[in-house]
């Protein structure tokens, strides 16, 4: 009976079955829903959509105000104009940005640009950064890492010698990120610096893909999509496509076109040189990168974007981690309208670098205009009073016409990487944050650059939907002003009467938008994540030692990997709390495969006589086998993905590589 309340639950609100799913999306590279994905393939016709959608919005948004506004509350009616102008604003700006697609080439490198790598850490545990120099050591082009520590830790320094790092600490944390990086530059002597967060592991060819674009002389910066290996994260919709798919692989080559390609703070080629030039990093502001980028482009530097994922990231794994890293991002970015690299005062800047720069900017109105106009919705439902006055012909040739539109537009526009489900559940996640930060734009204050962070679990439940109290009190209150409108209906005058045609439509818009807020309560609160790791997907061959009394052995597969545990399909039944050895065949970063024996400790056992599914923790492995799962995992899997290549074949039998014996 909970099982099918449940799946009524998860009808009525659109969401999926399952949580999250952890399996390889069905295309190599970056997911797309399909019905956005197909108005790539008819650019002209998806231009059309938008200016038809435009041309409507501004037809009805002239109608609003010369003809709307008799017998409407005056202050509903403003607020209402205010929101339905800032939707046609933000249309109009993913029109600009979006209106033509373009491809990405790498272009032809010299091969004269010396590269340092710097990843900066400070508190991440040593799971993350090993993660991240394991791509660095797998760096194609010839490359200096330094592993720059504000943390001072010995086990970072021990971490560094271990996968051929140089280790570079200081004696304080002053400006965070900028002064760790703006420490190291007059002591590292590359051409170009490629800026990694510590939880951003760069793929083999990372470097060969960006150092060309610095031929060019005049050539600051080269920006690269952030990219997520834990498809399970909060901010995930399915694997391979994630809350910033659409900024990333929508927005930032627009911005490109526009002159206006900004650092994004990891995954970025610089030149030494230009940082230097304007002394360093940013340290103003904590968004670093953001204000760096104006800094360059005001003393004549140039930036550019490559739209070719690079680097996997890992994005926060419950809601709490993803607030604080928003949080942090719309405080820093607002504070730069305060300096002098404000777009609205850099005289430097182009007209169009302004204009992209603004919308950037302004972008961090989009949660609180969702909540104003869930505000006017409110006032109107439980007071009656209405935010505009129109016949059932103005709703029906203008208001509805011009939704419709708006909401096809902006999700074609997406070309598949955001659902206008997906863009409305943010909108709300972010809306009090984003509200609260709208301060830095008038009095920064002093901001604590704080570290997202990168390990923990998600238990979902009453202690995430409790970070949302401005959108559960919403709830409520949609929630109780429909059951009041409905006891109106039934001769229980509850509320003042509402007029005309607004007796059906403000109740039905209710509802839609209770639907929404209920969908992302639901959403937060019914996520699971209970692994500190993510499980990467492997289909190889494994043979498997058990010790019963005596030895035996079975030949099963590993369905999934990390470096701390794995998922077996067996013949046979181990028991909790069991040890065995396993021998397994994983790809390499060379292209064959490599057989490595790990000792494990059975933690769960499901299934039936013949095939059993077995969860286990890795307990013991030498330091090459641990060294081959770090990089199968991080590296190896990520770049086949995102490549598009066939799986390795894998021997058909393993069995003689394991030692005989558990304490083998």
């Amino acid at each position: 009976m909970t099982s099918l309340v449940s799946r009524i639950g998860n009808l009525l609100l659109g969401l999926p079955a399952r949580p999250f799913s952890t399996g390889a999306p069905t295309m190599p590279g970056r997911a797309r829903a399909r019905w956005g994905a197909r108005w790539s393939e008819h650019p002209r016709l998806l231009c059309a959509l938008a200016l038809l959608a435009l041309g409507w919005m501004i037809a009805y948004l002239v109608w609003r105000v010369g003809w709307s506004r008799s017998g409407a509350n005056p202050v509903l009616w403003c607020a209402l104009a205010i929101t339905e102008l800032y939707g046609l604003w933000s249309l109009a700006m993913l029109t600009w940005f979006s209106w033509r697609a373009a491809g990405t080439e790498r272009p032809p490198s010299s091969g004269a640009h010396s590269v340092d790598v710097y990843v900066c850490t400070y508190d991440e545990p040593v799971s993350v950064v090993r993660a991240t120099l394991a791509g660095c050591a797998a760096l194609a082009h010839e490359h200096t890492t330094y592993l720059l520590d504000d943390g001072r830790r010995p086990e970072m320094a021990a971490l560094a010698q271990a996968w051929d790092a140089v280790y570079m600490t200081r004696p304080d944390n002053a400006h965070a990120k900028a002064g760790n990086i703006n420490h190291a530059l007059p002591r590292t002597s590359g051409d170009l610096v490629f800026v990694l967060d510590a939880d951003h592991v760069p793929l083999p060819d990372a470097l060969d893909a960006t150092a060309g674009y610095f031929d060019d002389p005049r050539v600051a910066v080269v920006q690269t999509p952030h990219d997520f290996y834990n498809h399970d994260s909060i901010q995930h919709y399915e694997v391979g496509r994630h809350e910033q798919s659409v900024f990333f692989s929508v927005i930032c080559p627009g911005k490109a076109r526009h002159g206006a390609a900004f650092w994004c703070g990891s995954a970025a080629l610089i030149r030494r040189r230009a940082l230097l030039e304007v002394g360093g990093v940013a340290t103003e502001t904590i968004a670093e990168d953001f204000h760096t980028t104006i800094k360059l482009q005001r003393a004549g530097w140039t930036t550019r974007y490559h739209d070719e994922v690079l680097v996997q990231g890992l994005a926060p794994h419950d809601l709490a981690a993803y607030l604080l890293q928003r949080d942090r991002w719309a405080r820093g970015n607002l504070a730069v309208l305060t300096t002098p690299e404000s777009p609205l005062r850099a005289r430097e800047l182009t007209a169009r670098q302004r204009l992209s720069y603004f919308a950037s900017l302004f972008a961090y109105l989009a949660g609180p205009i969702r909540l104003a106009t869930l505000g006017v919705l409110l006032a109107t439902l439980w007071t009656g009073q209405l935010p505009l006055l129109a016949s059932p012909l103005a709703i029906a040739a203008l208001w509805l016409p011009a939704t419709a539109l708006a909401v096809a537009a902006g999700s074609a526009l997406c070309r598949g990487y955001q659902r206008v489900s997906d863009s409305s559940h943010f909108e709300l996640c972010t809306a009090e944050i984003h509200l609260r930060a709208l301060r830095c734009v008038v009095r920064p204050g002093r901001t604590a650059f704080k570290v997202t962070p990168k390990e923990g679990i998600d238990l979902g439940g009453l202690d995430a939907v409790r970070q949302l109290r401005l959108v559960t009190a919403i709830a409520v209150l949609l929630a109780v002003g429909l059951v009041a409108r409905l006891l109106d209906e039934t001769a229980v005058n509850v509320l003042p009467d509402l007029r005309g045609i607004a007796v059906w439509v403000v109740p039905a818009i209710a509802l839609v938008e209770l639907r929404r807020v209920a969908r992302t309560l639901a959403f937060v609160a019914r996520r699971r994540q209970v692994r500190s790791e993510y499980r990467t997907p492997i289909e190889a061959r494994a043979a498997v030692v058990t010790q019963d009394g005596a030895e035996s052995q079975a030949l099963g597969f590993v369905r999934d990997i990390s470096p701390s545990g794995l998922r077996l399909d067996l013949p046979v039944r181990l028991e909790p709390g069991e040890r065995a050895l396993v021998a397994v065949s994983i790809p390499t970063i060379a292209g064959d495969a490599a057989t490595v024996s790990l000792e494990l400790e059975v933690a769960a056992c499901r299934g039936e006589e013949g095939a059993w599914t077995i969860g286990a923790r890795i307990v013991g492995a030498s330091p090459q086998a641990e060294r081959r799962v770090v990089e199968y995992c991080y590296v190896v899997a990520p770049a086949r993905r995102l490549r598009g290549l066939e799986p390795l074949p894998r021997p058909e039998d393993v069995a003689a590589a394991i030692p005989i014996g558990l304490g083998a």
